[in-house]
């Protein structure tokens, strides 16, 4: 810009007020501009910084999600265990009903916080899990065996299914929060 005033106003023979007048409006008009940089620049830096809060949060959440999920699943597991060791139903009343309520007590934390998408099918499926699990456990205690059980066995295949789901959507989701905390860094 001063090369461009230097050319032009040699080129038109300006006096010296004429030359303080432009050298005068070159340095303004570069002033503002600067300082329109400066201020886009800090802008920036900003929702930078806003976005890796928020892919550090999302990692964060997802982390809390992955371990309530894991401990979920396995509360589950440990009633199939149960009921499968206990053939009278007496295993699952003792020692896996408890360990269903304390995963869904968990999950009721998880669903407080603010899940992306990826989180909210998994984290939905798991709740329904535990409770087909729960009320599916009460109802077959006092019918027989459960390793006799046809609707026993039924069961379980269609809840190692739902397992095996929420465990890929899971790991799937937890891919997405590690890149998008990557990426922002």
């Amino acid at each position: 810009m001063i090369f461009a005033v230097y050319f032009l106003g040699d080129h038109a023979r300006l006096g010296a007020s004429e030359w303080a007048s432009w050298v005068q409006a070159v340095g303004s008009i570069s002033a503002i501009l600067i300082s329109l940089g400066l201020a886009n620049y800090q802008i920036e830096r900003q929702k930078d910084a806003e976005r890796l809060r928020e892919a550090q949060n999302d990692l964060r959440i997802a982390n809390f999600a992955e371990a309530v999920i894991r401990e979920a699943l396995d509360a589950v597991r440990a009633v199939a265990t149960a009921q499968k060791s206990w053939p009278d139903g007496t295993g699952y009343i003792f020692h896996g009903r408890s360990r269903i309520q304390a995963a869904q007590i968990l999950l009721r934390t998880l669903t407080t916080e603010p899940l992306f998408t990826e989180l909210i099918n998994p984290v939905i499926d798991l709740h329904s899990l535990l409770v087909d699990v729960e009320s599916a456990g009460v109802q077959l205690i006092g019918q027989g065996t459960f390793k006799s059980n046809s609707k026993f066995t039924q069961f379980w295949a269609l809840k190692e299914n739902a397992m095996d789901t929420i465990t890929i959507a899971t790991t799937h989701a937890m891919g997405i929060a590690h890149a998008a905390a990557q990426e922002a860094a």
